[in-house]
């Protein structure tokens, strides 16, 4: 205490009489002049503190991630899956996956997960409505998410235009995770096989011919509630939408785009 007393100025009357009676009211001995001035500075202290707390609340310290795009966080991935059949027993209705980059703090409305970096956490309850909240010591960031059951959009796969034989496909589950399988040809011969896409993206290289390349993107299996709908990304894409999904598939059905190379 001899450390902080000596960093305070001595107390006003009115504030050696306020502690005086605090003492005597507590049943304490009389305060020396020192305990005084030590009580002092922890009140002042922590006055000191939540007055600059509230000073960077208010200043807007941590902003949003508009005002500061280059130190903000960034929600890479942020999607519902569907658990087992044992967690599916446990009432686990689903559950709610996210990845992150450049965030220390990380909550789904309001509950502060463990990893702000990536990690899943459980549902139990019935809202369907999600909020994803990402934060480091600058900036914030929010994504929404509604959960919803697995449905055709009408999509169907169009015809790219790419500017070298050696390009990319990537594939995840833009809806509802819940095992979606597929297999994919190009022209003609199975490349991907027993594929089980997931919200995360996972990319493959492909070489193309010269010419139009046909790729065939078959349903091998909808998951636990059907369509099965695919989101496909091709690398290199001069004209032609370079992302795209595929309309809601059963078991068995296919869905064909080409991609000319040069």
């Amino acid at each position: 205490m001899a450390g902080i007393s000596a960093t305070v100025e001595a107390l006003s009357p009115q504030q050696a009489a306020a502690l005086e009676e605090l003492a005597v009211n507590a049943g304490l001995p009389t305060l020396s002049p020192a305990e005084r001035s030590a009580i002092a500075a922890t009140v002042d202290a922590a006055r000191a503190t939540a007055t600059a707390v509230g000073q960077a609340a208010s200043s807007g310290e941590r902003v949003n991630a508009t005002e500061a795009p280059n130190a903000a966080p960034v929600i890479t991935y942020f999607f519902a899956s569907a658990p087992n059949q044992a967690q599916a027993k446990d009432g686990i209705r689903y559950f709610l996956n996210y990845t992150t980059e450049n965030a220390n703090r990380v909550e789904i409305f309001g509950h502060v997960m463990d990893d702000p970096a990536q990690g899943s956490w459980a549902v139990y309850n019935p809202s369907d409505n999600w909020v994803l909240w990402a934060a480091n010591d600058i900036a914030w960031v929010e994504s929404q998410l509604q959960v919803q059951p697995d449905q055709d959009t009408g999509a169907s796969l169009q015809p790219v235009t790419v500017n070298s034989r050696s390009v990319t496909l990537t594939f995840h589950d833009p809806q509802f995770v819940d095992g979606d399988q597929i297999g994919v040809d190009l022209n003609g011969v199975r490349l991907i096989n027993n594929y089980v896409t997931t919200g995360r993206q996972v990319t493959f290289p492909v070489t193309l011919q010269p010419g139009a390349n046909a790729i065939s993107i078959e349903t091998q299996s909808a998951g636990v509630t059907a369509p099965m709908v695919a989101e496909i990304t091709v690398g290199n894409v001069v004209t032609g939408p370079a992302v795209q999904q595929t309309r809601g598939m059963n078991p068995g059905e296919r869905q064909d785009f080409t991609i000319t190379a040069p």
